[in-house]
C-alpha cells in the first residue's frame, strides 16, 4: 500500500483512506482498535468473534468447565478467587 495522508479535524477526527479501509476489510459503522506504539498510531480491525469464541471454548475444555452451568455452592466462587490470586 502506498502512503496516504489525511487531515485531523478540530474534533480530532480523521478519515481513513479508502485503500486502507479495503486493505483491512473495514465497513461503515465498524469499530476499530487504536493504539500507540512508540511514535506510530496503529489501527487494527476488530478481532473475529468466531476466533474469540473458539479460544474461550478451548480454555473452558482445558479447565473442565465446558458445558457446565455455575450454580450456588458448586465451588465456582472459590475457583474464581483462586484465579484472581494468581
Amino acid at each position: 500500500m502506498t502512503t496516504s495522508y489525511t487531515t485531523i479535524t478540530a474534533k480530532g477526527q480523521i478519515t481513513l483512506p479508502a485503500e486502507a479501509r479495503r486493505a483491512l476489510g473495514l465497513r461503515v459503522g465498524q469499530k476499530v482498535a487504536v493504539r500507540v506504539e512508540g511514535d506510530h498510531l496503529v489501527i487494527d480491525p476488530p478481532h473475529d468473534v468466531g476466533s474469540l469464541r473458539e479460544r474461550l471454548q478451548a480454555e473452558a475444555h482445558e479447565q473442565g468447565t465446558w458445558g457446565t452451568i455455575p450454580v450456588a455452592g458448586d465451588g465456582w466462587e472459590a475457583r474464581a478467587h483462586d484465579h484472581r490470586a494468581d
